[in-house]
């Protein structure tokens, strides 16, 4: 839609007042061109600028730098082989 379209191109509504959504100033478009006339709305800066944040980042999956599932498989397999070299000794005793 082109700025002071005097209807709607999509319903065909005609447009006869602009109400400010600060104060409830009811006008004609030409009075709100550099803002709402009573209140100022839309024409001073907004009142909490956006703060610049770093994104959040995802959990990371990693035990220093292995992933967990590699990890927790190692750490199995290590068990077995301490378990098997304590039944091999007490075998050889």
């Amino acid at each position: 839609m082109r700025a002071g379209a005097p209807s709607c191109p999509s319903c065909g509504s005609t447009f006869t007042a602009v109400r400010c959504p600060e104060c409830g100033h009811e006008g004609r478009a030409p009075e709100f061109r550099s803002g709402c006339p009573v209140c100022g709305y839309a024409a001073l800066p907004p009142k909490d600028p956006p703060v610049d944040r770093p994104a959040p980042v995802a959990p990371s999956k990693t035990r220093r730098g292995m992933p967990v599932l590699f990890s927790r498989i190692a750490l199995l397999v290590l068990g077995a082989l301490v378990v098997a070299l304590v039944v091999i000794l007490i075998l050889h005793a």
